[in-house]
């Protein structure tokens, strides 16, 4: 299995901290870890508390060309409701990401195994620590596969001062797993972006396509969408407008949302690191009537390897993906 391969590479010597955290062994394999709780406080119902996410990832480069990479997570570790106590029943593992990446040219990579779906903003970087916010955004959840497993081509090139990616990737869901998978089935999809920077200004727009279905599914589900990102001033502004289009004939399901991630506090402060975030969101789901939802956030990492968050999101309706209430989390790298 991939991921043996890459934990078992020599690791022989002393180890020494990279620049990205983690640990960088003299052979050229890196390895690190996060673990985030979390507490949530609905507007109606109880409280939880949560240890339930923890990851171990590695990356090893054998050569110049060729990197190994294998991510393990481990989810709900502990459970504790108010009113009924502690559980563990719910722990599981998954293999979150195995593959192999191979450099063919300067412009051209492939890699092959599982990946996070490249569709929008969100689902390629939505490990705990390193999002914004606890909560992620109604659109970009169970919208479209969030594991591809199969083949994936990047492409990344400029041009007039422009740059340029793009990614095609299937041709299978969520196969590899060790316990369990809830995404069985067919994927094929692809992702386009351009992106531009001019001083201390950078921008991108994205547009996404994945279709999909389970293995005895005749219809296809299409999911599609477009992204943006804008850097101006300090502020990060992102955004993702996507439509999920069952082939059954089901209503389509679609949502967006606009967020800004505002900094606080001044270079050269302790605080240096401590951002606000607004985030306006609209979902439509399959079934039942939208909601408009507004987040309000504080993101804080007052230490290289500690990020505190803590968001309040309020919502015209109560949503399983937009649930009004306070939420907050601490993540450790290790």
């Amino acid at each position: 299995m991939l991921a043996l391969l890459v934990v078992m590479a020599p690791a022989s010597g002393a180890m020494s901290a990279s620049e990205d955290g983690g640990l960088l062994l003299p052979s050229g394999l890196w390895v690190a870890g996060d673990v985030t709780a979390r507490t949530t406080v609905p507007r109606h119902g109880p409280t939880t508390f949560e240890v339930d996410d923890a990851s171990l990832l590695a990356r090893w480069e054998p050569t110049a060309r060729l990197a190994l990479f294998t991510e393990l997570r481990f989810e709900d570790l502990v459970r504790v409701v108010e009113g009924a106590g502690a559980s563990t029943s719910a722990a599981d593992v998954a293999l979150e990401r195995a593959y192999a990446e191979v450099l063919l040219t300067p412009s051209l990579t492939v890699r092959l195994g599982k990946v996070f779906t490249p569709f929008g903003l969100w689902n390629v970087i939505r490990r705990a620590p390193l999002t914004w916010t606890v909560e992620r955004p109604a659109a970009t959840e169970e919208m479209f596969p969030e594991h591809a497993t199969g083949l994936s081509v990047l492409h990344q090139t400029t041009w007039r001062g422009w740059s340029l990616d793009a990614t095609t990737y299937g041709p299978v869901q969520d196969e590899v797993a060790l316990r369990h998978s809830e995404e069985r089935g067919w994927l094929v999809g692809g992702r386009a972006a351009a992106g531009r920077g001019v001083g201390t200004f950078f921008g991108s727009v994205g547009l996404n396509a994945a279709a999909f279905r389970g293995w005895d599914e005749a219809p296809w589900t299409t999911a599609t969408g477009i992204d943006a990102e804008l850097g101006l001033a300090g502020h990060q502004i992102t955004g993702e407008l996507t439509f999920r289009i069952p082939g059954d004939g089901r209503r389509t399901a679609h949502g967006l949302y606009l967020q800004d991630v505002i900094p606080l506090a001044p270079l050269g402060t302790l605080a240096r690191e401590l951002y606000g975030v607004l985030r306006l969101e609209y979902f439509q789901p399959g079934r039942g009537g939208a909601a408009v939802g507004q987040l309000v956030g504080l993101f804080w990492r007052p230490l290289p390897r500690l990020i505190l968050r803590a968001d309040y999101v309020f919502s015209t309706r109560a949503l399983e993906r937009l649930e009004p209430g306070f939420r907050a989390s601490v993540s450790v790298l290790l």
